[in-house]
């Protein structure tokens, strides 16, 4: 019975990647073509080998998070807005296993990703992968919750695009408090996580607390 349950939520999600139609590659394409093409890039312009290492990590930290929304929002819009949702409010619970298993399926991709790094130019990314979860996750909940209180995927989509570039441009320290992106590469351990465990607990609360905002919504 709890085999066929798991097999019906990834059957679900199945179905849900696949009617994004051309939508679904969008990440892919970014992660695995964009992203090394502009690895590449500051190679031909001769930077050394630990610029392209930094600016790379830079690089990691902006596309990773952002596409962490994108299967979210535009794969489940019909729970979200249409009619869908209000047969999911009569005959389901919530949608956290299936969300979390398209998060957990994205974030392979950004593993798959860092190793090809490391093994085709030497670049170790993984002793920053903790950054690179929270971060990933942190977008992924906040968005989809936002999502689920507006009935609305356009705006949450917005506002993530709209603190992506913020992040990009603003380097002032008195606003570093609310940057999630770590314009310098950690030193230790702690520097790794200090930082990031309180937006850990806190989006891992968001998560599951927009499960009761579907419910009542």
């Amino acid at each position: 019975m709890c085999l066929k349950r798991y097999i019906n939520r990834l059957s679900l999600i199945q179905l849900t990647l696949k009617g994004m139609g051309i939508l679904y590659i969008v990440p892919v394409v970014f992660l695995f073509l964009v992203l090394p093409f502009l690895t590449y890039l500051d190679f031909a312009k001769g930077y050394s080998p630990e610029q392209c290492y930094f600016s790379t990590y830079i690089m990691l930290q902006i596309f990773c998070p952002f596409f962490a929304v994108w299967w979210t929002l535009f794969g489940f819009r019909e729970y979200v807005e249409g009619r869908i949702r209000e047969l999911l409010l009569v005959y389901k619970k919530s949608l956290i296993v299936e969300l979390f298993l398209v998060f957990a399926f994205y974030f392979l991709h950004i593993c798959v990703l860092l190793g090809l790094y490391c093994i085709i130019l030497n670049f170790n990314y993984f002793n920053y992968i903790f950054i690179f979860f929270v971060q990933a996750f942190a977008f992924f909940s906040i968005s989809f919750s936002i999502s689920i209180i507006l009935k609305n995927i356009a705006i949450p989509f917005i506002i993530s695009v709209c603190y992506e570039i913020f992040c990009m441009t603003a380097n002032i320290d008195f606003l570093k408090f609310i940057n999630m992106l770590s314009s310098d590469i950690p030193s230790s351990t702690m520097d790794i996580i200090c930082p990031y465990i309180f937006i850990l607990i806190s989006s891992i609360f968001v998560f599951v607390l927009s499960n009761s905002c579907f419910k009542r919504l």
